[in-house]
């Protein structure tokens, strides 16, 4: 067990976050000094439930005490740290595990801990956050392909202006890899080329769906465990704890070790044989993405899931300006695929902003929050998308096609929400796989999004200066136009009886003629 320690203050409030990843039991210990997260303590244990899960689906009995065993160490720490809040997060090891919901629940039992057990993008969306906060300045010029290379998954975003327009989890990382293929190396001396077949093939599947085609990319940002040994390896140089590694110098470490086994790797740079096997198939992951993207150099900044966790614990304001950038994020990347399933997006726009407006003005009775609106702004904007594939269906080929969606800050489970408030409200494909209170939610905001869909039924956004206010038991909203709003008066008479059921509210539409400017006052 590894451990660095720093010297506790008196007086102010401490946290710990612990990870519980595929090779590493991982465990911060911080302290808010004067508004700033100081770090105290810092621990690691070495586990092997990587190998377990993606080589036969499951966590053994053995792993789970071994974690336990550990826990119960860092649990003793803690409290002589006195720390006040912990929180214990999961990653793709035991997000795979076909047995989680055993270990989830042994871990409560023998330890007393809830195992939080995050979903990729919700992991990815932490370590995205924290690139994007170190390396600002460079991310400013044409498109940055960010990778994150875990043990299970990679995950890779193209970020723009500080932005992501597109995020895609690739369910393929470095120790998955080595033991899915990594039987082949003995028995082959071609193992370096059947490795990058199957990573051309693997990755570049997923990358090959980017809207209009993958774009130039200006810079290279890949963030890993393994990064400081292949900077180290390459003579990189470090500034502001970001390495700048040269992508010549990396071709030429993965020329060196191509045709070596892991024993042989583990011997030359006197790095254990499980670093050995991690940073073959690290490498040959950089070397496709270096191929692909045609860089000259690669950022590979230091980033650490626990820190951005801790933050969010010690300075709770954090976890709203991360939650705004996650915002744009998340819409940029649903616009991109809007426009790519050709959704008439200055409608879908509108709707977006209808939809907002009236989830606003209906805070004191829908009970909803920040994250719900946004599922239904990604809601608004995708509400078209099944045209594309079923326009006889359109409502269920839209479902199908959110549930099959990669969307930056966006989890599987609420991709369900959203995807949900396209089926009737009775429907059994959504009622079977929602909890009462997802059902409850997915019914306010299909009752709001159907009611902003009417104001723009002709998708001409005829009504202007719309305005909505809630007066005792009745939403009164009124607009003006200077044209015929018939349709949108219908669709709007339509979409009530089903608001009425969920709120209670009954909602009025007027629609007055907008004033005839004059010549003079146009001029104005």
């Amino acid at each position: 067990m590894k451990t660095v320690r720093s010297v506790k203050k008196k007086g102010t409030r401490t946290a710990a976050a612990v990870s519980i990843g595929s090779k590493l039991l991982r465990m911060r210990i911080a302290q808010l000094r004067k508004g700033e997260v100081s770090e105290l303590e810092s621990l690691q244990y070495p586990i092997s439930i990587g190998h377990e899960v993606f080589s036969n689906t499951k966590i053994s009995f053995e792993s789970i005490r071994s974690i336990s065993s550990a826990l119960r160490g860092f649990s003793a720490l803690m409290q002589e740290y006195g720390v006040d809040s912990c929180r214990v997060v999961a990653t793709t090891a035991l997000r795979e595990a076909v047995n989680r919901a055993f270990v989830v629940d042994q871990l409560k039992i023998q330890n007393g801990v809830q195992v939080e057990i995050l979903e990729d993008n919700q992991e990815k969306a932490f370590v995205y956050g924290e690139i994007l906060k170190q390396l600002p300045e460079r991310l400013k010029d044409g498109n940055t392909l960010i990778a994150y290379i875990g043990t299970g998954s990679i995950g890779v975003a193209v970020i723009r202006d500080e932005t992501a327009v597109f995020s895609k989890n690739i369910p393929v990382g470095a120790l998955k890899l080595h033991d899915m293929l990594g039987s082949l190396q003995a028995s082959s001396i071609h193992f370096h080329e059947v490795l990058e077949e199957y990573i051309h093939v693997a990755v570049g599947r997923f990358l090959s769906v980017y809207p209009g085609g993958f774009p130039s990319i200006s810079q290279l940002v890949l963030a890993d465990n393994g990064s400081a040994l292949i900077a180290s390896l390459c003579k990189a140089e470090k500034k502001g704890g970001v390495y700048t590694i040269q992508a010549d110098s990396v071709r030429e470490l993965y020329s060196t070790i191509r045709n070596m086994t892991p024993e042989k790797i583990s011997f030359s740079y006197q790095i254990s044989e499980s670093d050995a096997e991690l940073l073959y198939t690290t490498l040959s992951i950089y070397l496709y993405l270096i191929n692909l993207t045609g860089v000259k150099s690669i950022y590979a900044p230091q980033v650490d899931l626990l820190r951005p966790i801790l933050q969010e614990i010690l300075l709770p304001k954090t976890r709203e300006l991360a939650f705004d950038r996650v915002r744009r994020s998340t819409l940029a990347c649903v616009r991109e695929l809007g426009k790519s399933f050709q959704c008439n997006m200055e409608h879908a726009e509108r709707i977006a902003e209808l939809s907002g407006l009236l989830f606003d003005r209906m805070k004191e009775i829908h009970g909803l929050d920040s994250r719900n609106r946004l599922l239904l702004e990604v809601a608004s904007l995708l509400h078209e998308c099944g045209y594309y594939t079923h326009p006889r269906q359109y409502s269920n080929s839209t479902f199908h096609l959110i549930r099959s969606m990669d969307i930056y800050g966006i989890t599987e489970n609420e991709l369900y929400l959203v995807a949900s408030t396209f089926l009737p409200a009775d429907s059994l494909e959504a009622a079977d796989s929602l909890s009462v209170r997802q059902q409850l939610i997915v019914s306010k905001l299909a009752a709001i999004f159907r009611l902003a869909d009417s104001l723009d039924q002709s998708q001409k956004q005829k009504l202007k200066n719309l305005k909505a206010r809630l007066d005792k038991n009745r939403l009164l909203i009124t607009a003006e136009s200077t044209e015929s709003a018939s349709l949108e008066e219908w669709a709007f008479s339509q979409a009530v009886p089903f608001f009425e059921d969920v709120f209670g509210v009954h909602p009025e539409l007027t629609v007055r003629d907008a004033p005839v400017k004059t010549a003079k006052q146009r001029k104005v």
